[in-house]
């Protein structure tokens, strides 16, 4: 999976933001908090992706789902980029970021109640931790909203946005679709699940392109930013992030 983006469109409509109100719009308390419009909207988006999502779960191998895939992505990005525009107008900040972090926890809850019983410890490991790092992104994509690039390095912020969504977007569209799968108690066949397991990966670099994108606005020392990783590093950052969650997964699991 290589999903391309245009810098211009990304730029244009506020990526960050779109992601956070993504987020948000998967928030099971977003009835509560929203005005009865504004909840109205982000069910039927919520609605409209779930059928994306559902189409890429029932696939059977791997050539099926990459054929859904690229069929559902461009439209994935899309209905971001609507929320982005809708909830900028009739949503205030401080709900979509408080929603946005909600959706996470109850993720992470879900993964660790029932993860295990629908794909094994290995998985569970690995969606837990593509859900942590996408809480980190969040706590990142909050500072960089409250700020502006310096005019001299948007293009530079431009292009940053285009690989940060690119790559958050893949990653979130896997985790959603083993959310999926878990929920519905729908076995996902085993070519199905490697090019699932493949897209969680983008998400530790979406972490670095969005730990780049606040450096562009907030400059820190170029020798604490992280890179673009490999897979091989990918790997070894997982096994030893996992390490310590793992073992706490574990405890409570015997309690």
């Amino acid at each position: 999976m290589n999903p391309t983006l245009t810098a211009e469109k990304l730029l244009q409509d506020d990526a960050p933001g779109g992601v956070l109100a993504f987020l948000a719009s998967r928030s099971k308390q977003s009835s509560r908090r929203l005005s009865a419009p504004a909840s109205d909207v982000f069910k039927g988006i919520r609605e409209a992706v779930d059928q994306l999502i559902l189409r890429a779960v029932e696939t059977r191998s791997e050539k099926e789902f990459r054929g859904a895939f690229m069929d559902a992505f461009p439209k994935y990005v899309g209905f971001t980029l609507a929320l982005s525009s809708f909830s900028t107008a009739s949503v205030p900040d401080e709900t979509i970021n408080r929603m946005a972090r909600e959706s996470i926890c109850e993720m992470e809850a879900d993964f660790r109640d029932k993860a295990v019983g629908a794909f094994g410890s290995e998985i569970r490991d690995q969606l837990m931790f593509t859900a942590w790092t996408l809480r980190k992104i969040t706590d990142l994509l909050i500072q960089i909203g409250a700020t502006q690039p310096d005019v001299s390095r948007r293009e530079e912020d431009k292009d940053c946005l285009s690989h940060f969504l690119g790559t958050a977007l893949q990653a979130k569209f896997s985790l959603d679709c083993f959310n999926m799968a878990m929920h519905l108690d729908r076995p996902i066949y085993p070519e199905v699940i490697e090019s699932l397991k493949d897209g969680l990966r983008a998400m530790v670099n979406a972490y670095a392109w969005a730990r780049k994108g606040l450096a562009l606005r907030v400059p820190e020392d170029d020798s604490t930013m992280p890179s673009v990783v490999s897979d091989e590093e990918d790997d070894e950052l997982a096994r030893s992030s996992m390490q310590d969650m793992t073992f706490l997964l574990d405890a409570e699991e015997s309690q």
